[in-house]
C-alpha cells in the first residue's frame, strides 16, 4: 500500500502524543503535555503556520512530524521556509528508512507550495539528515553572569503587555536585519513565542517553572524587553531586544532581576544570547554547541545560495526552538 503524509487528529494523534511524552513530556503530565500541543495550535499564529503531520502505510502509523511554515532573513533576504521539528519513528520501526520517507514527503509538499528552504532540528545527531542535503547551522548556548549594582537601579521595569508587542516587534527586526540568518518574526509570531512559554510554565507542576515578560519603557514606548525562564535555579533567557545596540538596558534589566533578591545565591544564566549583543553588565563565560542540531537545505531551487555560517552570523533565540 502507497505510503500516505496526512495531519494527524483523532486516534492517530492521541497515539503520537502518548509515543512522544517520554522524550518531550518536559516535566508535564501526558494530560498537560497534550494540553500543550493543543494550546500552541490555539493561538492565531500556531493556528495558521503549524500542523502535526502522520507518515500512514495504510492505517498504520510509520512516523510523525510537526510541520511549520515560518520565514527567515537569510543573507539579506526573506525567504519562506518549511519548519522540520519532533521527528519520530515508533520503536519497533527504528532503522527502516520511515523518518527518511516522512521528510521526503515533506519536502516534496514544500517544493509545491512554494518553499524556499527546509529548516529542521535533530537531537539525535547530523548524520541521517545529512545523507538528506541538510548542513548545520551553528547554534551556541551562552553562560553568563551579570555584575550587581549598588544603590538605586537605573532604568525602571515593568511587566510586559499586549500593547508592547508592536514595538518588540520592532527592536527585534532592527537586529535580525544584521544577522546573515535570524528567523523574519512577525508580532503575532512573537505573541505565539511568549504564549508558548507561559502555557509551559502554566500546565507544569505549581512553582517549577516561572516565566518572566519584562519591558523597560522610555517616553511611553518599550524600548527593551526580556523574556526569561526560570527552572530549578536556572534563568534561560527566551528572548531580548534593546534599542540601544549594546544592550545596555538589557544588562540594567537584568541587574533589577537580580536586586529583588539579594541573599539568594545567583542564578545560573543562559540563552542562545547574540555574540553582538554586549551590555556592559554581563559578562559571558562560556559559549558552547547546542545539544539540538539545528540545519537547513534549500528546496527547490537548489543553486540558492548558503555559504557557510558562523555562530556569530546567527540570531536565533531559544524561545525559536521547535
Amino acid at each position: 500500500m502507497a505510503l500516505t503524509l496526512t495531519p494527524a487528529t483523532g486516534p492517530v494523534l492521541d497515539q503520537i502524543l502518548r509515543d512522544t511524552y517520554p522524550i518531550w513530556g518536559g516535566g508535564l503530565s501526558p494530560e498537560a503535555y497534550a494540553k500543550f500541543q493543543v494550546g500552541q495550535r490555539r493561538t492565531s499564529w500556531g493556528g495558521a503556520h503549524i500542523e502535526r503531520v502522520a507518515l500512514l502505510d495504510g492505517s498504520r502509523l510509520l512516523a510523525s512530524a510537526k510541520r511549520y511554515d515560518l520565514t527567515a532573513r537569510i543573507d539579506g533576504r526573506i525567504r519562506r521556509v518549511l519548519g522540520i521539528g519532533a521527528v519520530f519513528t515508533t520503536r519497533e520501526l527504528r532503522g527502516r528508512g520511515a523518518a527518511s520517507a516522512l521528510l521526503a514527503h515533506l519536502i516534496d509538499a514544500a517544493n509545491t507550495e512554494g518553499f524556499e528552504f527546509a529548516l529542521l532540528f535533530s537531537d539525535i545527531g547530523p548524520s541521517l539528515y545529512e545523507r538528506l542535503d541538510f548542513v548545520p547551522v551553528p547554534l551556541e548556548s551562552a553562560a553568563m553572569t551579570v555584575t550587581p549594582f549598588t544603590g538605586p537601579p537605573a532604568t525602571l521595569v515593568r511587566s510586559g503587555e499586549e500593547r508592547d508587542l508592536g514595538h518588540i516587534t520592532e527592536l527585534g527586526a532592527t537586529r535580525a536585519a544584521r544577522a546573515r540568518f535570524a528567523l523574519d518574526r512577525s508580532e503575532d509570531y512573537i505573541r505565539y513565542a511568549i504564549t508558548k512559554r507561559r502555557l509551559l510554565a502554566g500546565l507544569g507542576p505549581a512553582g517549577m517553572r516561572q516565566v518572566e515578560f519584562l519591558v523597560a519603557e522610555e517616553g511611553h514606548m518599550a524600548v527593551a524587553y526580556l523574556v526569561c525562564s526560570v527552572h530549578n535555579g536556572q534563568w534561560t533567557i527566551e528572548e531580548a531586544g534593546d534599542r540601544d545596540p549594546s544592550g545596555a538596558r538589557l544588562g540594567a534589566m537584568l541587574q533589577v532581576m537580580l536586586a529583588r533578591e539579594p541573599s539568594v545565591e545567583p542564578p545560573r544564566i543562559i540563552g542562545l544570547w547574540p555574540h553582538a549583543l554586549r551590555p556592559p553588565q554581563l559578562e559571558t563565560i562560556a559559549r558552547t554547541s547546542t545539544a539540538e542540531v539545528m540545519m537547513i537545505r534549500p528546496l527547490r531551487d537548489r543553486t540558492l545560495p548558503m555559504p557557510p555560517l558562523a555562530a556569530s552570523d546567527v540570531v536565533f533565540w531559544h524561545g525559536d526552538l521547535f
